[in-house]
């Protein structure tokens, strides 16, 4: 089976200047997701899709497939990341050919395990290409959550739900961006990186579940 691996690194960042390249453990954020795509074997190509020439550059050290810059239209705040995953593998297949695959590596996660990229890789292939989505146990539920209005605290949902204890509540998850695994006519079809029927992989460590979005998740991640 034919796996491709599409990291994206936007080079602008809302919350954290230059995101992709801050310093964790005495190497740019980006060359963790580097070096566990490597290490792990588990690609038939690693492609970066970036409008970052120095993370190109940075790139060819680790053997990372580079060969263009994002173009601006895909590279804006408002441009959504399956836009730049399909440019990449529309690229690619002309280039190399198709894949079975494309298992998309956000850069933020820098704990990420070699052992996670194999299990999502084997409920992949049982559930018959069907996507795979990384995903962790919600710690916060929403039927806990308030909203504000008009400097008052009001039930986010509906109040009766602060009458319930907490281990009678509906089990959720969020994704946590450790990996998507989809299928490239599912992507194109549906256009979204969490496709309709997509499968869960069920991550339990907190820390590799740790996905740097600001400066507080940025600071935690240095004391791990």
């Amino acid at each position: 089976m034919k796996i491709l691996a599409i990291i994206p690194a936007k080079k602008n960042s809302k919350r954290i200047k230059n995101k992709n390249k801050i310093l964790l453990k005495n190497k740019k954020l980006i060359e963790h997701t580097f070096l566990v795509a490597q290490k792990s074997k588990l690609f038939t190509k690693i492609l970066l899709t970036t409008d970052d020439k120095e993370i190109i550059r940075l790139s060819k050290r680790y053997g990372i497939l580079a060969p263009w810059v994002r173009p601006k239209k895909l590279s804006d705040y408002f441009s959504p990341s399956y836009k730049a995953v399909i440019h990449a593998y529309d690229w690619y297949k002309k280039n190399f050919g198709k894949v079975d695959g494309i298992f998309i590596l956000q850069p933020t996660s820098p704990f990420r395990t070699i052992k996670t990229l194999k299990e999502m890789i084997r409920i992949f292939k049982i559930n018959k290409k069907k996507s795979v989505i990384s995903v962790s146990k919600c710690s916060e539920h929403p039927e806990w959550m308030l909203k504000l209005k008009n400097n008052k605290i009001l039930p986010y949902i509906s109040q009766k739900y602060f009458t319930k204890r907490s281990q009678s509540l509906a089990k959720l998850y969020k994704i946590n961006g450790l990996g998507y695994l989809i299928n490239p006519l599912i992507l194109k079809k549906e256009k979204t990186l969490i496709p309709k029927n997509a499968i869960p992989c069920i991550n339990k460590s907190k820390i590799e579940s740790i996905d740097i979005d600001d400066m507080q998740d940025y600071l935690i991640a240095k004391k791990i």
